[in-house]
């Protein structure tokens, strides 16, 4: 039989309960979301790229003003961005254009319209990552995107990839939201998106913690066969992900061969 008398003890449980997650929800509104936080802690270490692309190739030479989004990977002004973004070319590609090389660069950090000088120190055609260098010692330390801490992921769980839009809208940060569709070991360690994400190659990914889990890449075989380019085409347009160790390791030794470079100079 049901006991009336019970009722008022449930209605101030239940009060008592909805009172409880409406400060939770409170406490949560006043927070900032994944995306607002990853914009606000990794966005100021986007930079903008810009240089004077020169090709030579067919029996003409060429230039043209090209402008990238890079990032900025080290508080004194070290700059990661997509090798062949930066006019370097990957696999077959190789044999069917002449050469390219990027001058007169400027790194624009935060508001900067003018640009800081910068120079090519490094490059991995196989792993289509380039790292530039601010010439000029900084007065204070740059946003820096931290490459030990970084994260490792499995198919089917959430990233977020940190992008910019073009100068038109202002180089705005966006964050795309996808997940890991899948995992190859050919041509090496790669995470395969399950979406297309904004700002195309060079775009840094992130769990929503903000841990890194990579940078977007474009991947292209050595051999012509027909089958082969078709499916490396459609995974280099959605950006396929080369760990953070990897891009750690890399960075590892394109420090090394630039110190080497400086002493030999």
């Amino acid at each position: 039989m049901f006991d009336t008398r019970q009722r008022p003890c449930r209605l101030v449980v239940l009060l008592g309960a909805f009172l409880i997650a409406a400060s939770f929800d409170a406490a949560r509104a006043d927070e900032p979301n994944e995306f607002e936080r990853i914009v606000s802690e990794k966005g100021p270490a986007l930079v903008t790229i810009k240089f004077v692309l020169k090709i030579r190739g067919g029996g003409f030479d060429r230039e043209r003003e090209s402008e990238i989004t890079g990032i900025m990977i080290d508080p004194k002004g070290m700059v990661l961005c997509s090798n062949t973004q930066i006019g370097g070319s990957p696999g077959m590609f190789r044999r069917m254009r002449g050469s390219a090389k990027p001058s007169d660069i400027k790194i624009l950090v935060g508001d900067d319209t003018e640009g800081l000088k910068a120079k090519l120190i490094a490059k991995d055609s196989e792993l289509d990552l380039a790292w530039l260098q601010v010439t000029e010692p900084p007065e204070t330390d740059y946003t820096f995107v931290d490459l030990t801490k970084i994260a490792t992921v499995g198919v089917g769980q959430r990233v977020l990839a940190l992008g910019r839009l073009g100068k038109y809208f202002d180089r705005t940060a966006v964050i795309s939201e996808g997940r890991i569709g899948g995992m190859t070991s050919k041509p090496r360690d790669l995470y395969i998106p399950a979406t297309s994400f904004v700002g195309g190659f060079g775009v840094p990914i992130f769990t929503p913690a903000g841990e890194l889990v990579g940078v977007t890449v474009i991947q292209m075989p050595d051999t012509e066969d027909a089958a082969m380019q078709s499916s490396a085409t459609r995974g280099g347009r959605s950006g396929l992900i080369l760990p953070a160790a990897d891009v750690a390791r890399a960075t590892k030794l394109a420090k090394e061969a630039a110190a080497e470079n400086d002493d030999e100079q």
